[in-house]
């Protein structure tokens, strides 16, 4: 059963596209060309507005055609002309994003290097006539900067299938579920297709206001184009706090996180993901939450001097007159662990702060023969059931039956933008098996691809994964993957920067259980369940 209350995100966006995912956009493919879309990451902010309604700003980035552009979300009511905007420029959720990323203070060193590898100085202190169109209901609403926008209502979902597929929507048999889940809640759909002449230079984010005081993230139709561990950064402004009312709310435990500060390397973002997989998938941490006032002036320090991001500063200031907190929430889920919507509630917690300070931690002697050495496995996370992998190529992927490997992309601590690293997905989440039995085809990735003498590409989802042969590991080569004869393999409790091999690693593939007992005992993240609004 639904909740209660709705809120909006959007169904697919692109984030720092690759350059094989470039065809389509929006919620699902168009079938004017047949190419699967990469979502890699989703940036969207909530302002709780004090009188009943609440207002989400959606980022969309899209690379391809226009005529291919294609966009869908789920909306609690029927919207109206007046509740639809553009105002947002095409950064300011990026340059909000900066402002409060994660940042550290690393270990220190006992000589001086030229250049750090953590950015410390971005630390913060703390309408058209309705129609019944076969048995959907179609509202044209006027244009909306380069956005013909239509609103969407069924009560039966096979004829919003009908409707989406007849307008150039791909929706294959194993996207009607997904479908079906939100047309039951008595939710409308927003759709929004690109204006004759506009290009997708011209795309902006979008602003939905609707009548809600929590909000909600629809994240179920996302994982049609989710990669694996994607990235969910949820941002609420208002006068307190926010955490999640149905997910685990992770705290994390400082004394786990990990940097190196001579090589770089570190487990923050592998560490989430694993305690979040622990949580079942459906985890939230909290990584900034304070002034909203101080984030904004963070980001005007930063980018100032860039004239080209003025409206987004200018943008963001006004959103820091209209509410005094900001929250910063981040998720990391899968396709198969999208069966629930998360939803957002105030919460009574303090202020958190986004830097990260090891600044205490014993000296690393950058003198030492092996000062710049890095720790195998310390900062690769497989996935669940899965194990990393040395070989002669760097460290990667052993993947379990049922399971593939796939690059994909995720965030760079005390950085900017995403770096690449490897995860095992999951076989049975193909979305696109049935394109032939449809009368449609795309082209086959792993045409484009190999993965070496000593595995197999394997198709998923439209993008090329690696099923490797036992002992051989799935490693990134810089474009693609490889599989490389792996000669040690490690738990996800190397993790923990564990020395040597007493727990979780062996020679030559295998590995022990036990992952959770551990788990439990190092206390990694705590966490706490939240329970559903009244």
């Amino acid at each position: 059963m639904m909740p209660p209350m709705r809120s909006l995100i959007p169904l697919l966006i692109a984030l720092l596209l690759p350059s094989s995912a470039l065809a389509c956009g929006g919620f699902f493919c168009s079938q004017i060309n047949v190419e699967p879309i990469q979502q890699n990451a989703e940036r969207i902010l909530f302002e709780i507005n004090g009188d009943g309604t609440i207002t989400a700003t959606v980022e969309i980035r899209y690379q391809g055609s226009p005529d291919a552009f294609s966009w869908v979300v789920p909306v609690p009511s029927e919207l109206g002309p007046d509740d639809l905007d553009v105002a947002a420029p095409s950064s300011a959720l990026l340059l909000l994003d900066d402002a409060t990323a994660p940042v550290v203070v690393p270990p220190p060193t006992d000589c001086l290097r030229p250049d750090a590898p953590f950015g410390v100085d971005r630390a913060m202190s703390a309408g058209g006539a309705e129609s019944d169109d076969n048995g959907v209901d179609v509202i044209d609403l006027p244009v909306v900067g380069p956005f013909q926008p239509q609103m969407l209502r069924a009560d039966d979902a096979d004829a919003l299938v009908t409707w989406l597929n007849d307008n150039d929507y791909l929706i294959t048999p194993e996207m009607e579920p997904l479908v079906a889940e939100y047309v039951s809640g008595n939710m409308w759909f927003l759709a929004l297709k690109l204006t004759p002449g506009a290009g997708v230079e011209d795309i902006a984010p979008i602003s939905m206001t609707y009548p809600s005081d929590q909000p909600m993230v629809p994240i179920q139709l996302t994982g049609v184009a989710a990669e694996p561990e994607m990235g969910v950064l949820t941002f609420v402004a208002g006068e307190s706090r926010f955490e999640s009312a149905n997910f685990d709310n992770l705290e994390l435990d400082l004394t786990q996180v990990q940097v190196h500060p001579l090589t770089g390397q570190q487990n923050y973002y592998p560490l989430l993901s694993w305690q979040m997989d622990e949580a079942g998938g459906q985890a939230v941490i909290t990584q900034f939450a304070g002034d909203l006032g101080t984030a904004v002036a963070n980001a005007e320090n930063r980018w100032s001097w860039n004239e080209d991001y003025s409206d987004d500063l200018d943008w963001l200031g006004e959103v820091s007159a209209r509410h005094g907190q900001i929250t910063r929430l981040y998720a990391r889920m899968s396709a198969w662990e999208m069966t629930t919507d998360p939803v957002f509630r105030a919460s009574s917690g303090g202020n958190v702060s986004n830097v990260l300070d090891l600044s205490d931690r014993e000296t690393v002697d950058s003198c030492a023969d092996d000062a710049f050495d890095r720790l195998p496995c310390g900062d690769l996370y497989c996935g669940q059931d899965a194990q990393c992998g040395t070989t002669e190529q760097g460290d990667g992927c052993l993947c379990p039956t049922g399971t593939t490997a796939r690059r994909i992309t995720s965030p760079i601590l005390g950085g900017s933008g995403l770096g690449a690293t490897v995860v095992c997905d999951r076989l049975d989440t193909e979305m696109l098996g049935s394109l032939q039995e449809i009368g449609l085809s795309a082209a086959d990735p792993c045409e484009r691809e190999s993965c070496g003498e000593n595995g197999a590409c394997v198709a998923l989802n439209g993008f090329a994964t690696c099923r490797c042969d036992e002992g051989f590991a799935a490693v990134d080569d810089g474009s693609f993957l490889t599989c490389a004869e792996s000669t040690q393999s490690f738990d996800a409790d190397r993790l923990l920067w564990t020395e040597g091999c007493d727990s979780g690693c062996q020679a030559g593939g295998g590995g022990s259980a036990g992952i959770l007992a551990l788990f439990g005992a190092l206390g990694l993240l705590r966490r706490r369940r939240g329970e559903h609004a009244a």
